[in-house]
């Protein structure tokens, strides 16, 4: 296996014929450096992990894909947010710039978060600009830059690059979501309301859960975050989708340990990136043409 180890992601370099196809999971981490203190527990840190994500997806690499995985939890930095999107009330000191909080550090889970779960708070005490300087430097920064290098040499090759932001859900919104106490699909397809990637490469992956008989919801719950809308070019041949996976279909939610259902979704993972290199080596021809 062909992989780079740095303290902020895992690479997973391509096996066999490369194509420009590369995932990302920044929520699979659940490493938390030496100075991350804070109140809530283990099991209410674990709620917030993408549980296995980076294993469901690890065999794309060997049918030449990309696959590069954060190490550090969400909880002590969440790479899917802009760098500037924190919530002045969790800093002890005046910030350097200017912050641009959403609505994710309003719900309480922005680049840092206020809450490991509702009315959960993550933290006793403010945290120094510094230290949050720090998080960004040695984890959210490398991070992005490995994935916007990996995403520009694929470009710079084959003139176009597919790019999935894989993560997992709650089977079940809680009150820090917009679907507060409603079931979820088994998968949730985001393309920023179409904006993000070419319809076809979008319809591609809703017709492959369907076909395999997943519930599919497309854009709602989720729409894709700031990864998703950050890469996406697709006038450019750069196109981002995110694909949520509901946990409960590989693992018990309150164990967090797998179940049966984890080899067999991986399979039918497997076969959804053998259909999306059959598809980009059917489009690259095309491709091949606009760019001359």
């Amino acid at each position: 296996m062909r992989t780079e180890l740095t303290q902020g992601y895992k690479l997973f370099l391509p096996a066999g014929n490369l194509m420009p196809l590369i995932f990302d999971s920044p929520h699979s981490g659940m490493e938390f450096p030496a100075d991350f203190r804070c109140l809530a527990s283990d099991v209410q840190l674990r709620s917030g992990w993408d549980a296995f994500v980076d294993e469901l997806w690890q065999p794309a690499h060997l049918a030449g894909a990309t696959l590069i995985a954060a190490r550090a939890s969400r909880m002590y930095i969440d790479l899917n947010r802009a760098v500037d999107d924190i919530d002045p009330e969790l800093l002890s000191g005046d910030w350097p710039g200017e912050l641009k909080p959403t609505t994710y550090s309003k719900r309480g889970m922005g680049l840092l978060r206020r809450f490991a779960l509702p009315g959960v708070p993550m933290y006793e005490q403010k945290l120094a600009v510094s230290e949050v300087q720090q998080r960004i430097a040695q984890y959210y920064l490398p991070y992005h830059h490995c994935l916007s290098e990996q995403i520009r040499a694929l470009h710079q090759k084959f003139g176009a690059v597919w790019h999935i932001d894989c993560h997992s859900m709650k089977s079940q919104g809680n009150a820090m979501n917009i679907d507060q106490g409603q079931a979820r699909a088994d998968i949730v397809i985001g393309d920023k309301d179409g904006q993000s990637a070419e319809p076809g490469f979008t319809s591609l992956i809703v017709q492959f859960f369907q076909d395999r008989g997943y519930s599919v919801s497309v854009n709602y719950p989720y729409k894709g975050g700031y990864l998703t809308e950050c890469f996406a070019a697709p006038a450019q041949q750069i196109h981002s989708v995110q694909i949520e996976i509901n946990r409960a279909l590989y693992m018990n939610e309150q164990t967090f340990m797998k179940h049966q259902g984890f080899n067999k979704l991986q399979h039918d993972l497997q076969q959804l990136v053998a259909a999306i290199r059959t598809y980009i080596t059917q489009r690259l021809p095309a491709l091949a043409d606009e760019v001359n």
